[in-house]
């Protein structure tokens, strides 16, 4: 009701604004906005179509162009940027309206402080699965499950009672007013079985979504299409595949040359810093690993003592990551000099050479050791297939702070589900995250 709302204001002040302009005849984009919303974008009003507002956006790119060829015929400059300007401020007010419905905060001032009633329906470990996952989702509210009727017998799951067997489904929704019913394990039912189930749901107005077993994969990434009778999901590649690859290396280099010839004199009064206040070499090297397990020479200023390597064993037991992974809050092999350049982020500077040469990227999982390799499991070497990054998920996510698990986590979230804009949303994070000093010892 909100949403209609919300369509019904915009549609009424664009055609307020037609008339006033003296545009009369405009006033009838209004009509066809409304028309369009009706048959295409808002659907049935679900809180959860709020979350994926791209079919939203594609159809209000698809109303102003419609609208705004249709005035060029009309041979009038004028009347052409009345029209342009009416549907895309349409568009735009319509898109932010939902986008902000989205934010849990918004919702709740308009007394929207639950989400959808959700039944959990599958085998017991795949229903227990996913209540770990759902449990503590504003717009998630699970009422109950139905397990499979092999795995029938428990009267709670997870803390959640147990409303059933599969078959008991139908039945269910026509006494209980649930919005959406959520499948596991749907090749266990057959497709007559899960035809009929659908049909059900339908003549009682419950949403019926099926759960698939992929997981850590972003909406992006996957096209639906059927083949045949069958629906088939398509996965996209995970990361940049071909031009679009060579052309993010290319950006990398001749962004980190940029930025290490700006940097140029800050690391050279580092340097002096390191060397008058230590014995040592300027620069640590460093042996680590790059994508598909290649070695490289990483560059950094030297922030610990030249004993520093030898020293590690005796501080192991005060290890606060674990995995292979060593941090420790007060490591005193560190210099004092060299605390100042790690709170400042400013003993990576080097490393934008290990990204002109193409070692490292600007962005990316954070380089391992290879002893951290030598450890890793299937979900760890996953950090393998993309080059190492100068900053990352890792970096504005807590890095020192971050347990081993929460840091592979991370890192392969990245790998999965890399996005030109996600890029560019961690570096703007990282330089907050520098600023602020966040995980940095």
């Amino acid at each position: 009701m909100l949403l209609w709302a919300i369509d019904a204001a915009v549609a009424i002040g664009a055609a307020g604004a037609a008339w006033s302009i003296g545009r009369h005849s405009a006033a009838v984009i209004a009509a066809v906005w409304v028309a369009m919303m009706v048959l295409r974008a808002t659907r049935v009003g679900r809180i959860a179509d709020l979350s994926d507002l791209q079919p939203y956006a594609k159809v209000n790119v698809y109303f102003v162009l419609l609208v705004t060829l249709t005035a060029l015929f009309v041979n009038d400059l004028a009347a052409t940027r009345a029209a342009l300007g009416l549907s895309s401020a349409m568009a735009v007010i319509g898109y932010a309206a939902r986008w902000l419905l989205a934010r849990p905060s918004v919702r709740r001032v308009f007394g929207m402080t639950s989400g959808e009633d959700v039944v959990i329906v599958g085998g017991l470990e795949s229903v227990s699965r996913t209540i770990t996952e759902w449990e503590g989702l504003s717009h998630i509210n699970i009422i109950g499950v139905c397990l499979s009727e092999s795995d029938c017998g428990p009267e709670w799951v997870k803390g959640f009672p147990v409303l059933g067997a599969v078959s008991d489904v139908a039945s269910l929704t026509r006494r209980i007013a649930i919005d959406v019913v959520a499948v596991h394990d749907v090749d266990q039912l057959g497709g007559l079985q899960l035809a009929k189930l659908q049909w059900a749901l339908e003549d009682v107005g419950t949403q019926m979504s099926i759960i698939t077993p992929l997981t850590n994969t972003v909406v992006d990434r996957a096209r639906v299409r059927t083949v045949g009778r069958r629906v088939i999901v398509d996965i996209a590649y995970s990361r940049p595949q071909g031009v679009v690859a060579s052309i993010k290396g290319l950006i990398d280099r001749l962004l980190a040359l940029v930025c290490l010839s700006l940097a140029a004199p800050v690391i050279l009064v580092c340097a002096v810093l390191v060397k008058s206040t230590s014995p040592g070499p300027v620069i640590f090297r460093q042996t680590r690993i790059r994508e598909h397990g290649r070695k490289f020479t990483m560059y950094k200023l030297r922030t610990m003592g030249q004993d520093a390597e030898a020293r590690l064993a005796d501080l192991l037991v005060h290890n606060e990551v674990g995995g292979g992974l060593f941090k420790m809050k007060a490591d005193p092999r560190i210099t004092r000099v060299g605390s100042l350049l790690r709170r400042l982020s400013l003993d990576e500077l080097p490393q934008l050479w290990n990204v002109v040469i193409g070692d490292m990227s600007l962005i990316g999982p954070r380089p391992a050791l290879p002893h951290e390799v030598a450890s890793y499991d299937d979900m760890a070497r996953r950090r393998l297939a993309v080059k190492p990054g100068l900053t990352g998920l890792w970096q504005v996510s807590g890095r020192s702070n971050l347990s081993w698990e929460e840091s592979v986590r991370i890192d392969s979230d990245y790998v999965d589900n890399w996005r030109p804009g996600r890029d560019l949303a961690i570096a703007l994070r990282t330089v907050k995250a520098v600023l602020r000093k966040d995980g940095a010892h």
